[in-house]
């Protein structure tokens, strides 16, 4: 008997005992995936300090995909003294610290200047980690429109 035919008939008695096809575990995208979106526009907002504005957890049993984070500062009305103004996405693994990883920031007394930033890539989270937007202004007087958004897709762990 050949290797190919013992292998077969090998993969037909594992079929008949267990009555389920021999197949590999799904792709990411095919466990259940489920589309998740978060927006804020925050209009006419005048100088504050570090402010959460959204949050994200990735569930437990879940994995999350993150497809697109935007970030943008729209200089509205012109500040007596610049100050750095701010929309900045960080991470925090689950038991871990929170760390910077995406920044718009707009240095700018000029009205109608502005920051946009939705860089590439994906980054994964896992069960706990979370994501979160803050805003800034440091300027004395003006007011700036911020705003932050995210994309993901979770899925079965």
């Amino acid at each position: 008997m050949c290797l190919k035919s013992l292998l077969a008939k090998i993969c037909r008695v594992i079929n008949m005992r267990t009555g389920q096809p021999i197949v590999g575990r799904p792709a990411w995208y095919d466990r259940n995936p489920a589309s998740k979106r978060g927006y804020l526009s925050v209009l006419d907002a005048a100088p504050h300090s570090l402010t959460t504005r959204i949050s994200y957890t990735c569930p437990s049993g879940k994995k999350a995909m993150v497809e697109l984070l935007y970030a943008a500062v729209i200089r509205k009305t012109a500040p007596t003294t610049v100050g750095r103004a701010v929309t900045a996405w960080y991470l925090t693994p689950s038991g871990g610290t929170e760390g910077l990883i995406m920044e718009a920031i707009l240095f700018s007394s000029t009205v109608g200047d502005r920051i946009y930033l939705s860089p590439s890539g994906n980054l994964m989270l896992f069960p706990g980690d979370t994501l979160t937007s803050k805003t800034f202004d440091g300027s004395t007087g003006g007011t700036c429109d911020y705003q932050m958004g995210y994309k993901i897709t979770e899925f079965d762990a």
